[in-house]
């Protein structure tokens, strides 16, 4: 009775650990999912960039600005496209494996898509602030010197109030993590009363003891 008893909490602690480890991965889905949204959009910005700018005919004179012009919008484009292929492919083969691995199967998902997920925001990142940059070159070549000014610091002080927002908002919801909830479930069944020794008695009449523990 006992040892039924226990191993039935043993395994409605694993079932609630599985429980909360499939909110994490749907979690985790939604946010590369939005992610991934916003990327795509943002690659459509810096093709539409590469693709629509016309340069005045003199662009002898700025010739470097539009050199720093393409190789922003290409930087744009390209990590957007990481972050756009990343995020996909991480859904994918997490939730995969979370379905139809073998077991303990969510947690290594769940884990997988925590530590990858760094690398997708910083090309999020980085794609957004070579658009920006992309658009202060554009201004330059394209405008005359005081609507350029203008322009260039418009766009510098937007990105600025974007980072401080980033960072201010990453900083009010930042938390640190203590343990994991598999550790809590380890730590939970570790301290479970160990089963008592059951005495019984041989066919030759001396009892011996056998230890009933799972």
């Amino acid at each position: 009775m006992l040892a039924a008893d226990k191993l039935l909490l043993q395994s409605s602690l694993k079932q609630n650990a599985i429980q909360l480890k499939e909110k994490e991965l749907n979690l985790h889905n939604t946010n590369f999912g939005s992610l991934g949204t916003q990327a795509a959009v943002l690659a459509g910005f810096a093709v539409t960039a590469l693709i629509e700018f016309s340069p005045p005919p003199d662009i002898h004179e700025t010739r470097y600005l539009e050199i720093a012009y393409y190789v922003c919008c290409m930087l744009s484009l390209v990590t957007n496209l990481y972050c756009v292929a990343g995020s996909t492919v991480l859904s994918v083969f997490a939730t995969n494996l979370a379905l139809r691995g073998p077991d303990g199967s969510v947690e290594r998902a769940v884990e997988g898509m925590h530590e990858e997920r760094r690398g997708v925001f910083i090309s999020f990142a980085i794609g957004l602030a070579s658009l920006l940059m992309g658009m202060i070159f554009g201004a330059w070549i394209m405008m005359s010197t005081e609507a350029a000014a203008i322009s260039s610091v418009i766009v510098g002080v937007g990105g600025w109030c974007v980072y401080s927002f980033c960072k201010r908002t990453y900083r009010r919801f930042s938390f640190e993590e203590h343990g994991d909830i598999d550790d809590f479930v380890y730590a939970v069944v570790s301290r479970l009363p160990r089963l008592p020794r059951i005495s019984r008695t041989t066919p030759h009449g001396s009892p011996t003891e056998e230890k009933k523990e799972v």
